[in-house]
């Protein structure tokens, strides 16, 4: 699949997609993280110097625009951008959004509070099915993606501006995936080599690949795990810290060839102009020379620390943990996504089959592993199948229509 028109099928691009959720081979919108650029810390001053970057970041962006929407979860990431706006444009009007699943966890009671705070008018988008929407997110994106909600907050943004400013980059760059970083550490040997570091990185990303990987693809995709660890090589074949290690290879993963390509695509479609304040160049010199002790502090398990400095000196004295716009998938999966499941990935006549890009029978078996294991990774995979499915109808064939609802 092109990374331009989305018209032609790319068998690596696949895999790629389906193994770790992105292709690292497209060429990407900013500069890849090179482990070199982790090197010369700095140490005086640093909370104000990064504050003075994320006031000037601020001002350069937002300057010219009279209404500006945010998008608010009331975690330390929206929270500290909303605080930023408002220190440096006490006057403008801001909306905040938050995305509401029904089955998932609600964030907008945190996010009122941050909104009423900082004097933002504050509105709820309410989610639908992940199922739901996913011809027109694959419309927008000329890819098969399903797990990606900052869509229906930009369209809803759009009604009253044309700027929608976000918080990512943040956990990539200072230290927001403590999950990963306690799961990684309690696997990391002194003398692991960079393969087993790879395999152990991509072990607390397990939900983005199965154990018996390489019997999902057909025949027409090649497909070794050899070729996924060689990817990850350059982040870890170095002498830098564990968990710079690991920073490194998530800025130069999701971030840089999903999170950032979408959100590009989303505000192109919809018109509108996007700024993800934490992703100014010199924010991300700046955070890329920062010590580990200021992202993550191993024995509380906390991170951003400088950036919860900043949101404090700000005027914010407490965050919540941010749990992200989390739909509950199993939920979905028991309410509508298993019959749409059915519908298209048990038709042996559909185009991952006569393409013989996806093997049918592990398709079948991975039914019965979600519905009687409830295993999470298994309705990852079938879901991401079936975007790829839906991907083929919208873009190739043309007979589902993009306002189309499954």
């Amino acid at each position: 699949m092109s990374s331009s028109s989305g018209s032609n099928l790319d068998k690596i691009a696949i895999r790629n997609i389906l193994s770790i959720r992105y292709n690292p081979l497209e060429k990407p919108f900013i500069k890849p993280a090179k482990w070199q650029d982790y090197t010369n810390e700095v140490h005086n001053n640093t909370r104000d110097k990064l504050q003075e970057l994320l006031v000037k970041s601020t001002l350069d962006k937002l300057s010219d625009q009279k209404t500006i929407a945010i998008s608010l979860s009331g975690g330390i990431d929206s929270t500290l951008c909303l605080g930023l706006i408002r220190h440096v444009f006490p006057e403008k009007k801001v909306i905040g959004i938050c995305g509401v699943f029904a089955g998932g966890f609600d964030e907008s009671i945190v996010a009122k509070r941050v909104a009423d705070k900082f004097n933002a008018d504050f509105h709820i988008v309410h989610m639908e099915s992940v199922f739901t929407h996913m011809p027109e997110i694959i419309t927008i994106t000329k890819k098969p993606k399903w797990n990606t909600y900052i869509h229906l907050i930009a369209k809803h943004a759009k009604k009253f501006t044309n700027t929608l400013v976000t918080g990512d980059g943040s956990d990539e760059l200072f230290g927001g995936y403590t999950f990963r970083y306690r799961k990684f550490l309690n696997l990391l040997n002194k003398n692991d080599s960079w393969k087993i570091r790879t395999i152990n990185y991509l072990e607390c990303h397990n939900r983005d690949w199965v154990p018996d990987q390489e019997r999902m693809f057909g025949p027409s995709i090649k497909f070794d795990w050899e070729t996924i660890y060689n990817y990850f090589k350059p982040f870890f074949q170095n002498k830098l810290h564990p968990l710079k290690q690991v920073m490194i290879a998530d800025f130069n993963g999701k971030l840089l060839y999903d999170f950032i390509p979408m959100g590009r695509a989303i505000a192109a479609y919809y018109n509108i102009r996007s700024f993800p304040i934490f992703l100014d160049p010199n924010i991300i010199s700046f955070a890329s020379r920062l010590p580990i002790e200021q992202k993550y502090d191993q024995k509380s398990q906390k991170g951003k620390l400088i950036l919860r400095e900043i949101a404090e000196n700000l005027g914010v004295k407490h965050m919540d943990e941010k749990r992200g716009f989390s739909p509950s998938l199993f939920t979905d999966w028991k309410e509508h996504g298993r019959e749409v499941c059915i519908k298209y990935l048990l038709d042996e006549k559909s185009n991952i089959y006569q393409k013989k890009l996806i093997n049918i029978n592990w398709v079948r078996r991975a039914f019965h592993t979600v519905d009687d294991d409830g295993d999470i990774r298994y309705l990852n995979r079938l879901i991401s199948i079936l975007a790829l499915e839906i991907w083929y109808r919208v873009i190739i064939t043309k007979e589902i229509k993009s306002n189309s609802k499954l």
